[in-house]
């Protein structure tokens, strides 16, 4: 799996009475668009292994975390698998799960998507 080092992202935010926040992004890639949801506050990580293309976001602050899959050039993703909660993370991933590179960590969410 080869992570891509600085990705091509657009936010797409909403703008309310408190305020704008981010409620999706879309990942430019080799000229094609991948859309996925996300929020204010996430780390996105993107790697390509093959033809499919795995995006990871992490929201330490709000304790969710998702893993994403495409197939190129779909834009929208064929799998995915989603932790709610802190409890769900430790759950999939062990209780040391921040000691865990980006890699690692969609390695092993990659088992939870076939």
């Amino acid at each position: 799996m080869k992570p891509i080092n600085s990705p091509s992202i657009k936010l797409h935010t909403n703008q309310t009475d408190q305020g704008s926040y981010v409620n999706a992004f879309i990942l430019e890639h080799q000229g094609n668009n991948y859309h996925f949801p996300g929020s204010t506050g996430d780390t996105i990580h993107v790697f390509t292994q093959s033809i499919a293309i795995y995006v990871l976001t992490i929201n330490k602050g709000l304790g969710h975390m998702r893993l994403n899959a495409y197939m190129v050039p779909q834009p929208d993703a064929i799998n995915g698998v989603y932790m709610h909660t802190p409890q769900e993370i430790i759950d999939h991933l062990g209780a040391e799960w921040e000691q865990l590179s980006p890699t690692e960590i969609t390695d092993n969410l990659m088992s939870y998507l076939y």
